[in-house]
């Protein structure tokens, strides 16, 4: 493997304490692998093990997530904090009897504390949101749907950043987002990040002005890499448990074998792991 001196960053990861690994434990791997720059993005309530009533177990599973994120800038990384309410909240909370309507006031109250905090600077972005990438009920995506748009708008009131969990069929996935963006009078900044985007989504979102993260794994790096479009992030989308794996110490080696194949130089590692991180997080470089 070639060595390189180029600072890795994951663009977004997620820690669990509660069920695997913890934040202490996760800065120290990665800064020991060259990490220099993670985003990390909340768990839903459950994945914590928080069983009380929805309203109270989101604020409860925000306050856990603020704190891991503390605790990992402590450790000498830098740190985007983002929190949202996933798609598959949605799923989960309709199949344990709430309402569509109930469901979607709850995910518009949690939004709207999310970005109270982003303007105390307690969070730096919201996400993940954005809609079910798996056959669900038409409401179901529906609320999924009304909840992404309601972030996104006040993300933009504020330049809180937002990553998007949207269904994964190329470029019309990015294309028909936008046309949603439109409407709602945002204009396209690197700062809404489309999450766990495919190779072939890559240039379509750079074009219109928007950011991306590629998952990881050799052959989704190797195919971003390959059309020739290195305006995407890369990410480890990590579990918080310990036997994944894909995780943000894994990327630094993973990065390290294409740059001894010459499928990377280090320019483009620099652009990867700093450029774009700083052109969408708003980070120093280090």
């Amino acid at each position: 493997m070639a060595y390189s001196r180029v600072p890795i960053a994951d663009a977004h990861s997620h820690v669990n304490a509660a069920k695997g690994v913890g934040a202490s434990e996760l800065a120290d791997r990665f800064r020991g692998s060259g990490g220099w720059f993670i985003a990390l993005v909340s768990v839903s309530p459950w994945d914590y093990g928080i069983t009380i009533a929805p309203e109270e177990a989101y604020m409860k599973s925000l306050d856990i997530h603020v704190r891991a994120c503390r605790e990992v800038r402590e450790r000498g990384l830098r740190v985007a904090c983002l929190a949202g309410f996933y798609p598959g909240d949605v799923d989960r909370l309709a199949s344990g009897g709430m309402r569509p309507s109930e469901i979607l006031r709850l995910g518009h109250e949690v939004i709207r504390q999310e970005f109270k905090m982003c303007r105390e600077g307690l969070l730096d972005g919201i996400g993940e949101v954005g809609r079910q990438h798996y056959k669900t009920a038409p409401l179901n995506l529906l609320v999924s749907e009304l909840i992404m748009e309601e972030a996104i708008r006040v993300a933009s009131d504020s330049g809180c950043i937002v990553h998007l969990h949207l269904e994964d069929v190329g470029p019309d996935t990015v294309l028909l987002t936008n046309e949603v963006i439109g409407r709602l009078n945002v204009k396209p900044s690197p700062r809404v990040v489309f999450h766990h985007a495919r190779p072939d989504m890559v240039a379509t979102a750079s074009s219109l002005g928007y950011a991306s993260t590629v998952y990881g794994r050799e052959e989704a790096l190797r195919a971003a890499i390959s059309r020739g479009a290195l305006g995407f992030m890369v990410e480890s989308d990590f579990n918080g448990l310990s036997d994944s794996l894909v995780a943000p110490w894994t990327l630094g080696p993973l990065e390290g074998e294409l740059l001894a194949e010459s499928i990377l130089t280090e320019d483009d590692m620099y652009r990867l792991n700093v450029d774009n991180i700083v052109r969408t997080y708003g980070v120093t470089p280090p």
